[in-house]
Formats: structure tokens, C-alpha cells, sequence
């Protein structure tokens, strides 16, 4: 069955860096990226990370749809960076599937697409969407919200990829068969689709104006699904089917532990057991542990924190009996009220891995010698 076929081990080798603003289909959002190259994972990571740390113009450009710019005076933004924790970004879709309007199958195409929902068994197992804020940059308006809870950076070009299977898969008209035969009663592994009807080559509105709800039922003697979309019942081969519902949400995220813009960020500080580093940005220009250093080492700093990369996925199993050893605290102020504040906690796993905490949330390992390396060139720069 579609359900029992379990998580796909794969780990997609992409080449290009997620789009900033050039070549957006979403006008002022995340694109796609055409380049299928072979390099490997983590240099196109760092490229992402470096891009965030990089001069934004361009970034500010492509985001039309943005309503509230970041706060530009000093003395203003600082009472809002007082909260005493990060917050979990919330989605749109409880929105989307209560207020829009109906689609049809024949009318989806990839690049249309605002989100999408997977649930197995009545139970969500993944949630995409395209969530713009006012404090993020291009490439970080898709939200991963289940299972990540929209604390990880997505990988736009696997997320399509998704897309297109789902947008391209054939349907055949089961109209003929009798209900009963479909196995679509009581069924509850569903996916919906929200997207934008108006989408065309040039690009389309960042709201989704149309939703489709697809709902799975049982397979017919050649071992195709039925399928009821738009109030009619359909045949899906199953092998798409299948596909569909195997995906992992390992597979569509980026592995880079946050992806917080420099442009948004007031102040950070890194906490180790023995030392304390700080850097800040303002109307003083910028800052390391209270001295002035010119942008292009801050940048290089800047990177060097947000350079932790994710290694693993934390394996499921209690951890409770772990000793919380913490290793290291990131702690990202934000200079606009919108943006919540990112407080990564890293605590050690064994010798080998630390936990990644953020704001809370713990999903992935890092390497403990990924630590210690920042440790030791914050203290040498």
C-alpha cells in the first residue's frame, strides 16, 4: 500500500545555489533552479550561507510583496529585542484549505504551486509552503512546518522537483466504478494542493487562489490507485502514486542548521563554557567583542557561525537520558519586531555529534568538531 512503503533513503546531490532574485517565477519570492549540475552538497550550502551574508540589494529588489520594510532607526528597534525566546513561525494552510475556492486536477502546473500537505494515515507527515515575511530574503520563503515546524531551510530544487511529479501525474476518469469498489470511504491518506490559477511563464502572485484536495483509496486488479480529486473519482498509476506518498522530509531541506539573514540582525552572541564573543550592527558600524572591524571580516565571522552543517537526523529514540552537556549558544538578536528571535542551543549527543536546539526544536546532529573549529578562530580573530 502507498502508505507502507516508508521513507525513501535518499540524499539528493544538487549543484546550483537556491535562487535569489534572477529567474523567480513566484514575482518577488523563491524560484526554481534549473541547474542539475553534480557538485556536492555541502559547498552549495556554503554558497547559500554565503549568499545570506552577502550585500542584499538585489534581495530587496525581488520582494515587491514585502509591506513592512526592516526598521531603520536604531533606538526604535531595540525594545523589541527583549523577548526571552524564539518563536515558531505559524503557516498558512488552516487559511488555505478553510477559503479557497475549489480547483481542478487538469489546471495545476509545478511552478503554480503555494503548498503542500501529505498526511498517511490521518496523520500529517509533511507540510510545504510558501510563507514571505518582511524580514526574509528570497530564498528563505518556503517553510518546511511538519515535521520541522518551519525552522529549516528549504531546498527550492528538490521542493520542485516534488512539484512537477505531482502537478504532471496522470489521472484517468473511474467514473464507471462503484463506489464501494474504490476503498475511498473512511480513507485518510490525502494530499492537498494549494496554488495559484493565474500562473503563467512570466510569473504569478504569491497567494494561492485555488486548492485541491487529493484522497487515496485502494487499487484496482493492475494495482493502480483510485484517487478523488474535485468531487470525481480517478485512476493514478502506482508507481506515481507511491512516489507521492514516499517522499521524506529529509530530502527537500537544505543542511544548514538556520539561514538567518545579516540584513535583519542587530546583534549576535556565542556562548561557549569558558568564553563569550559578540557581534553587533548599527549606527556605530560594525562590531567584535566591543572593537570595530570592517564589514568583510564581520562577514566572514558571520558566516563562520552560521556555517554548522547538519550531518544527521536526531535518530528517534529517548534522549531524555542524554546529559545535557551544552557546548554552545547563538543567540541572533533581530532589528525588526517581525522577525523572531533564533536561539540555537547545542548540547553533546556522544563524542562525535552535538544536538542542534532551535528555538526549542530539536530534529538534527551536527558535528562537535564543527563547534570547536568556531571556537577556535572566534578566539583567534
Amino acid at each position: 500500500m502507498i502508505w507502507e512503503k516508508g521513507r525513501k533513503t535518499k540524499r539528493m546531490i544538487m549543484a546550483s545555489v537556491v535562487c535569489i532574485a534572477t529567474g523567480a517565477l513566484i514575482l518577488g519570492g523563491c524560484g526554481q533552479d534549473d541547474d542539475t549540475g553534480t557538485r556536492s552538497e555541502k559547498p552549495r550550502q556554503q554558497e547559500t550561507v554565503n549568499a545570506v551574508t552577502a550585500d542584499t540589494e538585489r534581495q530587496r529588489e525581488a520582494q515587491p510583496y514585502i509591506e513592512e520594510p526592516v526598521l531603520d532607526d536604531w533606538e526604535e528597534t531595540q525594545e523589541h529585542m527583549e523577548e526571552p525566546e524564539g518563536g515558531i513561525e505559524k503557516n498558512s494552510f488552516a487559511d488555505w484549505e478553510a477559503c479557497l475556492e475549489p480547483g481542478e486536477p487538469g489546471d495545476l502546473r509545478a511552478d503554480a504551486i503555494r503548498g503542500v500537505t501529505v498526511i498517511k494515515d490521518g496523520q500529517p507527515y509533511f507540510a510545504v509552503s510558501y510563507e514571505p515575511r518582511a524580514y526574509k530574503n528570497s530564498f528563505d520563503c518556503w517553510a518546511v512546518s511538519v515535521p520541522y515546524q518551519s525552522m529549516v531551510a528549504v531546498d527550492t530544487e528538490a521542493m520542485y522537483n516534488y512539484f512537477r511529479l505531482l502537478a504532471e501525474a496522470k489521472l484517468e476518469s473511474a467514473a464507471d466504478v462503484e463506489r464501494e469498489e474504490t476503498g475511498l470511504d473512511g480513507s485518510e491518506n490525502t494530499i492537498y494542493v494549494a496554488y495559484f490559477e493565474g500562473q503563467t511563464n512570466q510569473g504569478g502572485q504569491a497567494e494561492p487562489d485555488r486548492g485541491i484536495l487529493y484522497r487515496f483509496g485502494g487499487q484496482n486488479e493492475e494495482g493502480d490507485y483510485y484517487v478523488e480529486a474535485a468531487g470525481k473519482v480517478w485512476m493514478i498509476h502506482a508507481d506515481t502514486a507511491e512516489e507521492l506518498f514516499a517522499v521524506n522530509p529529509y530530502d527537500y531541506i537544505l543542511k544548514v542548521v538556520s539561514v538567518v539573514s545579516i540584513e535583519t540582525v542587530s546583534k549576535v552572541e556565542i556562548e561557549f563554557p569558558e568564553n563569550r564573543h559578540t557581534m553587533q550592527t548599527g549606527k556605530d558600524g560594525f562590531m567584535f567583542d566591543a572593537r570595530e572591524v570592517d564589514s568583510k571580516t564581520f562577514y566572514e565571522l558571520y558566516t563562520e557561525i552560521m556555517s554548522i552543517f547538519i550531518e544527521k537526523e536526531l535518530p528517534e529514540k529517548d534522549t531524555d537520558g542524554i546529559g545535557r552537556e551544552l557546548l554552545l549558544t547563538v543567540t541572533y538578536h533581530r532589528n525588526t519586531k517581525e522577525a523572531p528571535k533564533i536561539i540555537q542551543r547545542y548540547y553533546a549527543y556522544d563524542n562525535t555529534y552535538a544536538i542542534a536546539q532551535v528555538n526549542g526544536t530539536e530534529f538534527f546532529l551536527v558535528s562537535r568538531e564543527a563547534l570547536e573549529k568556531i571556537r577556535y578562530d572566534l578566539q583567534e580573530a
